[in-house]
This record gives C-alpha cells, sequence and structure tokens, in this order.
C-alpha cells in the first residue's frame, strides 16, 4: 500500500489547490480596486465617495479589464474569473454596508445589470471615433451629470489607459503598474 499524501516520494493529493486564473481574477480584482480607489478620482466635483460613487468607479475600472480580457482568447477563463470574483467582491461590500441579507440577492441582480449595461456602453464610446461619447457617458454614470467638467478629465484618463492596456499583455493588468499612465 502506498503512502499517498506524504512527501516520501510519493505523489502528494491535496484538493484544494485553487487554479491559476481563480489566483489571477483575485489579483486583478485587487488592482482594479487599487485603481479605482485613488484618492485624485474623489472630491468636490468629482466621483462622490459613497457606496454607489466606489462601485461606479470600480465598475469602470473593470470594464477596461473586461475589454482588454474579451481581446485575448487565451484568457477566456481569466475572464470567467474575473467576473465572478468581482461580483463576489461587490456581494461583500453589500453585506459590508450592512443591507440585509434579504436584500442583497435583488440589489445584486441591479447592479448586475447596472455593470454590464455600463460596460457594453463603455466599449462602444471606446471604439468610437466621438471623443465625447466617453465623457457624456462618464458623467452620466459616475458623476450623475453628462455634462460633468471632470467627466471630459476622466475620459482622456481613460482613454490613455485603454491604449496602455491594449498594447500591453494580459498579465500587466494584475499589477500595480498596469493600471498606471
Amino acid at each position: 500500500m502506498g503512502q499517498e499524501g506524504t512527501t516520501g516520494g510519493s505523489m502528494v493529493i491535496w484538493p484544494f489547490q485553487r487554479a491559476r486564473e481563480v489566483k489571477d481574477a483575485d489579483a486583478l480584482v485587487a488592482a482594479v480596486s487599487q485603481a479605482s480607489r485613488s484618492p485624485e478620482f474623489y472630491g468636490s466635483g468629482r466621483v462622490p465617495d459613497t457606496l454607489e460613487g466606489r462601485f461606479e468607479a470600480t465598475t469602470l475600472f473593470a470594464s477596461l479589464a473586461l475589454i482588454r480580457l474579451h481581446g485575448d482568447a487565451a484568457a477566456a477563463a481569466l475572464t470567467q474569473s474575473f467576473a465572478d470574483a468581482l461580483f463576489s467582491h461587490f456581494d461583500a461590500g453589500l453585506r459590508e454596508a450592512a443591507v440585509g441579507d434579504l436584500s442583497v440577492p435583488k440589489r445584486m441582480r441591479k447592479l448586475a445589470g447596472d455593470f454590464y449595461g455600463r460596460l457594453a456602453v463603455y466599449a462602444a464610446a471606446l471604439k468610437t471615433a466621438d471623443a465625447g461619447a466617453l465623457a457624456r457617458a462618464i458623467g452620466r454614470n459616475v458623476l450623475g451629470d453628462e455634462q460633468a467638467p471632470y467627466a471630459v478629465a476622466l475620459e482622456a484618463r481613460i482613454r490613455a489607459l485603454s491604449e496602455k492596456q491594449a498594447a500591453a499583455p494580459a498579465e500587466a493588468l494584475l499589477t500595480e503598474a498596469g493600471w498606471k499612465l
């Protein structure tokens, strides 16, 4: 009889090892969260420092990650793992904010609808030649005013970051440097 589970020359069987894409997805959620929480984005005339404002900023940056990952067929598993991890992060945020357990599923469905709607709008705006399309979407969704002056500056940053990420390997998204200009 062999000695499975020991290190004495036999194969070690450990059923709880996490897949690489799950680890990478967690790293990507952390990188997106860190990028979206930069203090420069918050303050008077900028992103409101509220649960909703943080959701909108996270959605904007997570959209960049998903847009970049969708362009890389080799990243399909990471794309799904990232979406799963991101929504787990949103769920935890609701629970931390003391949203009642019975209300969380309903709120999560709304957040998912809002998230995927914004992802589609941001992706389309980044592809269009209409430079103001992304600023209007950011103003409407993130800042609560389509004409918000800060939307133009945020659009320029998001466009530049999107271009940088498109030119870099997908793995760069997992690092802090992948989110800096």
